[in-house]
């Protein structure tokens, strides 16, 4: 390799440097943008950032962002995305083994007698 071609690697990699130093300046201030804009829109009777995304946005079936984040929702999604059997195929289906009951705990042994006081009535 000569020194003309290291000359621009160095070059290249402080120019890739300088543009996501850049890019990330950008997606800083288009944040704060929107965050500024999501505040401040109710109180100037604009359109919420939620109502922009589903005029202008991508298609979620007709439901709002605030629709597709409840978990409810979420769950939903899911199962109508699960395929029947999907989980058959990865995970065959194996019998468990039988569980034994744990054994009852031996009765108090009555020999003599008991606690001072226990033949007597409480009353």
């Amino acid at each position: 390799m000569s020194w003309l071609g290291l000359v621009l690697l160095v070059l290249g990699a402080y120019l890739a440097y300088k543009l996501v130093g850049a890019l990330l300046k950008l997606l800083m201030f288009v944040l704060a943008l929107v965050g500024a804009y999501w505040f401040l829109a109710p109180h100037l009777g604009w359109p919420t950032v939620s109502e922009l995304v589903y005029v202008l946005g991508p298609d979620f079936g007709g439901r709002r962002i605030e629709e597709l984040v409840q978990p409810g929702a979420i769950a939903g999604e899911v199962s109508d995305r699960v395929v029947d059997g999907v989980i058959d195929r990865i995970l065959p289906s194996q019998l468990l083994p039988d569980v034994e009951p744990l054994p009852e705990p031996a009765p108090a042994p009555t020999d003599g007698p008991g606690p001072a006081g226990a033949d007597q009535p409480m009353h």
